[in-house]
């Protein structure tokens, strides 16, 4: 009973084995080789780090290269998207611009899937970009090269006993007269751009650092504005570069370009631009008034002199103060005038009105006193 009791043991113990025998190479081979490569470096016997189904594992390839090319054994092995701050917290130095032999880290994205991404970085370009050499696991077999364009990672970490490969970079920030500003023929304007120094290099008058036109209209601006002496534009910082332009005389639509230019390497960075509307009106007169040197007239000083006023005539509604003549028409023998037959009386009536500045009427006497 016992012994027929421990035969279904001893099958399942046999199946194991077996199972364990399978899976035993296939171990060895995910540790010291990957598709078509083996580690054979003598910083480590072996790498920690496992092999993908498909012959790839962007880490195992990684973790071979700091291996081979810097002679470190790294510290860990672990998902790529976490490197970087492994790198970090064992003292490893990280950078943000590409560098000759280090290992650019892509965090988890939409580009670099959820587990993030990792390689190895041949050659650094001065625009950012980069050639690598890079495994992937569930992607291609074995060891592929490929050139990465600028930003592709967020972090580099750098060969401990390295030299670091000097690498311009600059990015726009911000900017002073928007595109399509109306501006009059001939008018005077400050075009300023704010750019962000991505390099690794400091910016200086002295190292031949310089905003440059590029192309297009040039607005009568300078071909190249320097650095002020003793300014210095460190890695991550911002700079506000100003140039003076003036409008084109005849109306229309203008652009000019400008980029950032290290003298003796070459441009780099954003390349960015200048766009205006001139209009169809008469440039702004900008000429200072002439001043109006006539002496002033002196104030006439000389005393008034009253005016003597001769009053109108009295108006009608004006009371007669003078008095009346004295009545002497009783001593007064009879005029002949009165004693004569009136001849008027076969006349026609005459027009009695009077015309001047007081009008009485056609009835009126002439009642009133008149000063002469």
């Amino acid at each position: 009973m016992r012994t027929r009791g421990s035969l279904p043991n001893v099958l399942l113990a046999a199946a194991l084995l077996l199972s364990a025998a399978a899976i035993a190479p296939s171990a060895a081979l995910a540790e010291d080789t990957c598709g078509d490569q083996t580690h054979s470096c003598s910083c480590a016997a072996h790498t920690p780090c496992i092999c993908c189904s498909n012959g790839g594992n962007c880490v195992w390839w990684a973790w071979h290269e700091a291996c081979c090319q810097w002679g470190i054994a790294l510290e860990w092995c672990t998902d790529a998207a976490t490197w970087d701050d492994y790198a970090t917290s064992n003292g490893y130095t990280l950078d943000t611009v590409a560098q000759n032999s280090s290992i650019f880290v892509c965090e988890a994205s939409s580009v670099c899937s959820g587990w993030g991404h990792v390689g190895y970085v041949v050659t650094a370009h001065a625009d950012g970009s980069f050639d690598s050499t890079e495994m992937a696991c569930g992607g291609w077999y074995g060891v592929e090269s490929r050139t990465r364009a600028a930003g592709f990672a967020e972090h580099y970490i750098l060969d401990p006993g390295g030299t670091p490969t000097e690498v311009d970079g600059a990015e726009f920030e911000s900017e002073t007269i928007p595109d399509d500003t109306h501006v009059a023929p001939g008018e005077g304007f400050t075009k300023r751009w704010t750019m962000s120094n991505t390099g690794n290099t400091t910016w200086s008058a002295a190292g031949g650092y310089v905003w440059a036109f590029d192309g297009e209209e040039q607005f009568s601006a300078a071909a190249e504005t320097a650095l002020a002496a003793g300014v210095t534009v460190a890695p991550g910082a911002t700079h506000d570069w100003d140039v003076p332009m003036t409008a084109p005389l005849t109306p229309g639509t203008y652009r000019g370009y400008w980029i950032t230019r290290h003298n003796g390497v070459g441009t780099f960075g954003t390349r960015v631009f200048v766009q205006i509307i001139v209009d169809d009106v008469p440039p702004v007169d900008t000429t200072e008034p002439v001043p109006d040197t006539t002496p002033d007239t002196p104030p006439d000083t000389a005393p008034d002199v009253p005016v003597e006023t001769v009053p109108d005539e009295a108006s009608p509604d004006t009371p007669d103060t003078a008095e009346p003549a004295p009545d002497s028409s009783a001593d007064t023998p009879p005029d002949a005038a009165d004693t004569a037959p009136d001849a008027s009386a076969d006349l026609p009536p005459s027009d009695t009105t009077h015309e001047g500045p007081n009008v009485l009427g056609t009835e009126s006497a002439c009642a009133c006193t008149v000063v002469l």
